[in-house]
């Protein structure tokens, strides 16, 4: 007995001592974020969108016209969405470079403004476009704009889909995480222009249904100094790839049609693996930010059904439990819906999907950045609340983010002043 003592006194001092000598996880803080608000002269109304559609450039049959007509009567698209100054066929690599270079230079620009930070303070650079990636890339010419300074680390992210704000928020907190007093610059947008579809295969016309202009930039940071005017904490991100799948990683793929033109295919099976891609990330979240009163309903109810072998429906576990916030990515008015149902959102809860849908459309990458901005701006956020950013992309990819609030947060955006970003 006395030697079982000994060892469990050993062990607990050696834990002691571990604890205290081991290095203390950074904290990863966002200063602030910035949603695009494009100028009024770059609205399209539905009719607008249809009537492009009709022009004989763009060589779609009625049949195809009738069907876009539907999607966007259906979809849950406002008329005030946002597209590019020039949306010429043939499209040309000099349209592309220029709606996607403003978009991010201004979201960019509005970021430093607004905490204050010169380029020469920025340590890295992460930008994402997922479908529009020239050379020099997209972060290269940031840095020859914004003279950003020799030693940056900057990196460009393409193809990575709606999902690839969350993604970058991951990588940012790993380069955080061993490199101390850093500040990460996170821009993101998604090119319309380059990526219209000309062809007759109506998988690859709702892209142009439902995409619009839009993008983001915001800046993190683990500089001890920064906490005091950061408005949230990272607790935990979690990602899923579903992409050993062949179903998944075929639900949305850019490829040529029969004809040869290329676009963006959006497979019936996305709903059925968006669902799964969902399932598998909340499984691997619950855990972090569960109570213990939900985890243990849903324990029980595992047992119950896959021990014990009672027909007994799956419990999907309460997160409104965990979360004050829900900025989840909204991508169209089905995926809405079913999130929403999937998660027992209210309706109330479900606002900063259907809105900002609405109003800007899907802006791919930025789009929870826009959820976010409406819940600052009409729910409010109070210091301690608890945020949850949900994205979905291609591949097929889920990534979640918690963000903790540090202080009250209830700015009221540009996006939703109708303060346009530039003129």
């Amino acid at each position: 007995l006395d030697a079982l003592v000994l060892q469990a006194a050993v062990l607990s001092l050696a834990y002691v001592i571990f604890s205290l000598l081991r290095p203390a996880y950074k904290p990863t803080y966002l200063l602030d974020f910035y949603c695009l608000r494009p100028p009024d002269r770059l609205e399209m109304s539905r009719a607008e969108m249809v009537a492009g559609t009709r022009r004989p450039e763009h060589g779609c049959s009625q049949l195809l016209i009738d069907f876009s007509e539907k999607v966007l009567e259906i979809s849950g698209l406002g008329d005030r969405t946002y597209v590019p100054e020039r949306m010429d066929i043939p499209k040309t690599m000099a349209d592309a470079r220029c709606e996607t270079e403003l978009a991010l230079i201004v979201s960019i620009q509005k970021v430093l403004d607004r905490t204050g930070l010169k380029p020469s303070q920025v340590d890295a650079l992460i930008v994402n476009c997922s479908a529009f990636n020239p050379t020099p890339s997209l972060s290269a010419k940031m840095v020859n704009h914004f003279k950003f300074r020799q030693d940056i680390r900057t990196f460009n992210l393409s193809g990575m889909g709606c999902a690839a704000s969350v993604i970058a928020v991951d990588m940012a907190r790993d380069m955080l995480a061993v490199h101390p007093k850093m500040r990460i610059l996170v821009a993101g947008t998604e090119n319309i222009t380059w990526n219209i579809y000309t062809g007759n295969q109506r998988s690859m016309l709702i892209t142009n249904c439902i995409f619009r202009l839009g993008a983001v930039a915001f800046m993190m940071s683990n500089h001890p100094a920064d906490r005091r005017r950061a408005k949230y904490q990272l607790q935990h991100v979690v990602r899923t790839h579903l992409g050993a799948s062949d179903e998944a990683y075929n639900a949305v793929i850019q490829r040529e049609d029969d004809d040869g033109v290329i676009g963006v295919k959006i497979g019936k099976e996305l709903m059925n693996v968006a669902g799964m891609a969902l399932k598998a990330n909340i499984t691997q979240l619950g855990p972090l930010v569960l109570p213990i009163s939900e985890q243990l309903i849903f324990a029980g109810n595992f047992v119950a059904r896959k021990v014990l072998g009672l027909n007994v429906k799956a419990y999907t576990p309460d997160f409104k439990t965990a979360f004050d916030h829900f900025c989840i990515h909204p991508g169209g008015k089905a995926v809405i819906s079913s999130v929403g149902t999937q998660l027992k959102l209210t309706k109330e809860q479900c606002m900063p999907m259907l809105v900002p849908f609405e109003r800007y459309g899907n802006t791919s990458s930025s789009s929870t950045w826009y959820a976010w901005s409406y819940v600052e701006t009409f729910q409010k956020v109070r210091k301690g609340d608890r945020v949850w950013q949900l994205s979905f992309g291609s591949g097929f990819k889920c990534a979640s983010a918690v963000w903790v609030a540090l202080r009250k947060n209830d700015e009221k955006h540009d996006a939703w002043t109708d303060t346009p970003s530039w003129e």
